[in-house]
């Protein structure tokens, strides 16, 4: 099993590298900006009630790069959905977002504004993918425990 959450942390990763296109210019983009409809095989990535025609580019693209980073081990829709794969990669974003933005609200004052903690929380989020496409692929412990919990919840026979 060892094998599956390492190969899990390599699908992961090759999500941030799809996030360089949409996230190059702070001022520009966000978690929240330039939603739109993501594609139909994804779907099941999203959260319960999330509208798959208004899911911003930043999400489309993070579980675009997760769900096609396997798809030379896993190469049909029917194999990702039964690996767990979507609810994976799904769960991925959400921790990392929920992560980023709660390290965030504790690094600013508390008169900061909603907006001024999302800016920040998605400069470091945009950091975390510029430091992966240099080859700085290590995770800080507590982002690789956002993965292997998504991993175990979404796979529960897999023991860490």
């Amino acid at each position: 099993m060892p094998k599956l959450i390492a190969f899990s942390f390599l699908i992961l990763a090759s999500g941030f590298l799809l996030l360089a296109s949409c996230s190059a210019d702070i001022n520009e983009n966000g978690f929240s900006k330039n939603p739109g409809p993501i594609s139909a095989n994804l779907i099941g990535a999203l959260q319960d009630g999330e509208d798959p025609n208004s899911v911003p580019e930043v999400k489309r693209n993070f579980l675009e790069g997760c769900v096609t980073g396997a798809s030379g081990s896993i190469p049909n829709l029917v194999a990702i959905q039964e690996t767990g794969l979507l609810q994976v990669c799904g769960c991925s974003y959400e921790s990392l977002y929920q992560y980023f933005m709660d390290r965030a609200a504790t690094l600013t004052d508390s008169s900061a504004s909603l907006t001024e903690i999302e800016v920040l929380a998605f400069r470091s989020f945009n950091n975390l993918d510029k430091d992966i496409q240099k080859g700085d692929e290590e995770f800080a412990e507590e982002l690789l425990s956002v993965f292997e919990q998504c991993i175990r919840d979404s796979s529960p026979t897999i023991s860490s």
